[in-house]
């Protein structure tokens, strides 16, 4: 049995999903491990393509597209390791990266949850590997432009940790599921991801439930990964009402009552301040009008993605 059992769910990512697991393959080499590819009905050739450069690798097809959350659940049921690992399809393990990883998580067992470092392709700083749940405060300091303005202060921009530099670890809310281990036990525990989650925030849910049961999820500055993010978007205003929804169904889930109502105003005067800079910057710019008409059809949705996925 693997130490570590390697879910990588796969939608129309051929080539990055190759270059991926040749990476974990080159980088790894102290940590027993399986990869279990899970396509999600890819109508490119994902599938042939991965068989036919690695038969070692267990590949599952849906027949169709589950989300990230119903896509890992389907591989974590086909797995039997000690150690689950969440590997997007658009990362590239670097230097040992997996190695680090778990050698860390066997010296902090009390996390439950631990991820480490994303870059960008060009190896400069990708600070999205780790973030702080929701609450009045970051999605104030968000919908007011102040976590943007301020993005090195901790105070204003704690959703993202403004102030670490991502050179020490630390403890986290939420470890990104680009890059997110965790053990059977938990998992099995918490029931797997919630697929209610069908894309985003499916990860900040497990991470908010495994705190309530005593872990604190935490994150190793030596166990890096580059990562491009949403290749398999086709346009922001795709991506983002799904970002949107899945924030608005984590205050479906987790927020009181009486927090609800102010957290999803929040959320919409964040787009809604979205929109109206960018109305004013494409007076200036006219590059921006692309941009300005998907934020646009962003703010149209809003009575739809302020359900969240309900």
């Amino acid at each position: 049995m693997s130490k570590i059992d390697i879910i990588l769910v796969s939608y129309n990512t051929a080539e990055y999903t190759k270059r991926a697991i040749a990476s974990v393959y080159e980088e790894t080499k102290k940590t027993s491990f399986r990869i279990i590819m899970v396509d999600n009905d890819s109508k490119d050739n994902s599938v042939e393509l991965i068989a036919s450069e690695f038969p070692e690798v267990e590949i599952i097809q849906t027949g169709a597209n589950l989300g990230f959350a119903g896509g890992v659940n389907v591989g974590t049921k086909a797995s039997n390791s000690e150690y689950i690992l969440l590997l997007n399809p658009d990362t590239v393990i670097l230097e040992g990266a997996i190695d680090k990883l778990f050698e860390y998580a066997l010296s902090t067992p009390k996390a439950g949850v631990w991820g480490g470092i994303t870059l960008n392709n060009d190896l400069s700083l990708n600070p999205n590997n780790a973030r702080a749940r929701l609450s009045f405060k970051t999605l104030l300091f968000s919908a007011l432009g102040l976590s943007k303005a301020f993005n090195k202060s901790c105070f204003f921009n704690h959703d993202n940790y403004g102030c670490w530099d991502r050179k020490s670890e630390r403890e986290v809310d939420v470890v990104t599921g680009c890059f997110f281990l965790t053990p059977r036990h938990l998992w099995e525990d918490l029931q797997g991801l919630d697929e209610t989650f069908f894309m985003y925030a499916e990860e900040a849910d497990y991470c908010i439930r495994a705190i309530k049961k005593g872990y604190q999820p935490r994150v190793t500055p030596d166990a890096k990964i580059i990562h491009h993010g949403g290749v398999s978007e086709t346009n922001l205003s795709g991506k983002m009402l799904k970002l949107l929804k899945g924030k608005a169904e984590l205050i479906n889930k987790h927020a009181k009552s009486w927090e609800k109502p102010i957290h999803k105003g929040l959320l919409q005067l964040h787009v809604l301040n979205k929109l109206l800079s960018l109305k004013l910057l494409s007076l200036f710019k006219k590059d921006k009008l692309e941009t300005l008409k998907e934020w646009q059809t962003v703010y149209k949705q809003r009575n739809e993605w302020l359900k969240g996925y309900r």
